[in-house]
Order: structure tokens, then sequence, then C-alpha cells
């Protein structure tokens, strides 16, 4: 039980570490700081950085405890540079944010009572998928062997090269690191903190997207939080984002499915009302950039998602700029799918060893 509590309360170190890299790039200028916005944009960072420290280590075929002594002192570093740009302009943003929810006090207790009746719900259920079991297990056989994705985690057997999947989409060992650092064991990290985070990510950016299409109305972006919370509890299928959701909370794809898709979203509203506005289409880009991470699924999916923006938005904003901004948005995800069909085609592969 006590673990299982740790485990619970890491969720916030989660969010503080996002926070803290999302104002990096967020805490300049004399905008206002958003803190939604700056958590969100401190996910992607984040899991882009880890993901330049982790190919180098597995090009090098170093093990995973140098990877760990590395992306701690990014953590220290950018953790420190954060909380240094953000000391003056995160005090108002958190007591603006703090007003606003006192303002509108019956509204944010139902989005946190449904916050908490949905992560509580998915939590106690048992996750029994095999792509849920590959997290856990990749996570404990690069801890174990002091590896980083060498070795199959549901067999054991030594992979000769690297798995083109799992090679850029580095989110599993994030898990592995953080649990060696943490000394937590990867169940607890991505049975508890893991699923927990992507469920109050999940919250957040409906909230986002919510603010973005409702503006201060309250009411409406209550029922529009709770509608999308129930649609996904009656939405199960394999052909919806719900079954990530609800049942592979902890897999990347979860994060694709219901951060990812419905930020670009997000972004599409505010690039709605300008799409001028640089900081937008830095914030695209850096989901773009982010997101293939978490699974390379966004490598298809992300550059799709921005494709359908493309007309709609240059037709309503009658400006053809939007789209070479979009199609060099496009460019990450297309990138690194090219790079996996030369990998099948057996063009492009990664030994684990020296040859």
């Amino acid at each position: 039980m006590a673990m299982a509590a740790a485990a619970t309360g890491l969720i916030a170190l989660n969010f503080i570490l996002y926070f803290l890299f999302g104002s990096v790039l967020t805490a300049s200028g004399k905008r206002e700081m958003s803190l939604t916005r700056t958590v969100f944009a401190g996910l992607f960072f984040y899991y882009l950085l880890f993901t330049l420290c982790c190919i180098p280590v597995m090009l090098r075929w170093r093990p995973l405890h140098v990877l760990k002594y590395i992306w701690l002192a990014v953590l220290i570093i950018f953790s420190a540079v954060g909380a240094f740009r953000a000391r003056r302009r995160a005090i108002k943003a958190v007591r603006k944010a703090f007003g606003f929810a006192a303002s509108h006090k019956t509204e944010f207790i139902v989005i946190a009572v449904i916050t908490i009746v949905f992560a509580a719900t998915v939590l106690i259920n048992y996750q029994f998928t095999l792509d849920a079991s590959y997290y856990v297990g990749s996570a404990t056989t690069a801890i174990q062997t002091d590896t980083i994705n060498m070795y199959d985690p549901f067999t054991g057997d030594w992979l000769d090269h690297y798995e083109m999947r799992y090679f850029f989409a580095t989110f599993p060992m994030n898990d592995a690191v953080m649990c060696s650092l943490l000394g937590l064991h990867p169940l607890l990290w991505c049975k508890i903190t893991m699923a927990g985070t992507a469920i109050i990510m999940t919250v957040m950016v409906l909230y986002m997207l919510g603010r973005s299409l409702f503006d201060t109305d309250t009411i409406k972006i209550t029922l529009f939080i709770l509608f999308s919370v129930v649609a996904n509890f009656f939405m199960i299928t394999i052909y919806t984002t719900s079954a990530f959701l609800t049942t592979r909370t902890y897999e990347g794809k979860c994060l694709l499915a219901n951060v990812v898709l419905p930020g670009i979203l997000y972004i599409y509203t505010c690039l709605l009302r300008d799409n001028k506005e640089m900081r937008n289409w830095l914030l695209l880009m850096l989901v773009a950039l982010g997101a293939p991470v978490l699974s390379s699924s966004a490598n298809m999916l992300v550059p799709a998602m921005i494709g359908v923006t493309i007309i709609p938005l240059t037709l309503l904003k009658k400006d053809l700029t939007v789209i070479p901004r979009s199609l060099v948005c496009m460019i990450p995800g297309i990138t690194l799918t090219v790079i996996y069909i030369l990998y099948v085609k057996n063009i492009v592969v990664f030994y684990t060893y020296p040859r």
C-alpha cells in the first residue's frame, strides 16, 4: 500500500516536470503564462529531449545506467532553467487560475469529481492486453539487464537489431529510467503513475479545447468534459480512442489518441482565431516532433491530422501561407515513416552490436 501511495504521489512529479520543461519554452515575452498550455508544451519537450538523449546511447550500445545519469543531469538543468524563467510568471498564472476556479467553484468541483471517478474506475481495473504487458515488460527487462531495447521483453531472447517501431518511440525507456531513478517497480509506475498521468492529461486537454471553444462559459466546458468522459466509457471498441484510455492507459498510444490528436485540434482552434501567431505554429511543430516519441503510430497519424486541417484553415483564413507551414509540421512524421519503410525493406537496420 505504501508503494502504491508513492506511485500515486509521483503523478504530481510528472506534472511538475512537464511544467518546468514547458516553462523553458513558454516563459518569455510579455504574454501571460497559461498553466495548462505550459504543461502541454512541456510534455512534448520533455519526451523529445529524452529521445535525443536515448538514441545516441543506443547507437553506442551503452547500458541503461549511462542513460539514467545523462537524463538525471538533463532533469536537473532544465528544471532549474524552467524554475528560473517561470519564477515570477508562474505565481501570477497560479493566482489567476485559482481566482478563476474560485469564481466558478461549482463547475471546477464537478470537473475534479469527474476526473477522480474516471481515474479510480480505470486504475482499479485489470489491464491485460498484450501491448500493455509490453510496456511493463520492456521497462523491467531494461532494468534487470541494464540494457536498452536489446532483449525481447516477452521471451528474454537477445535481439540482434533494434526493432524500428520502438527505436524512436523511447517512451517505455523513459519508464525504465524513471523507475531506476526513483527505486519504483515498473508495474507500479506504469499501472498507477503513468496511467493516472494520462487520464489527467486527457482531461486537461479537453479543458483546453473547451476553453478555446466556449471561452469562459464554464458550464459548457464542464458539460463538454462530462459528455466526453461518458462517451469514452460507452464507446469502447478497438476502433476508438476509448479503448486506449480505459484499457491500455499507460501505453504511448493512449497519449497519442487522447492527448496528441485532441491537442492538435486545440491548436487548430487557436489558428482559426489567429493563424499569424507564430507561437501556435511552433507549438504544432513541437507536438509533431514529440509525438513520435510516445508511439510510432504518430508517424502517420500526426501528419494525417495536420493534413486534414490544411484545406479548411486555408479557405477560412484565405491565407496560402497556411499550406507551407502545415507541410513543414508534417515533415517529422513523414521522415520517420520513410525510415520505417526502409527498415522493412532491410535497407536501414540498426544492430545491437558492433559490426
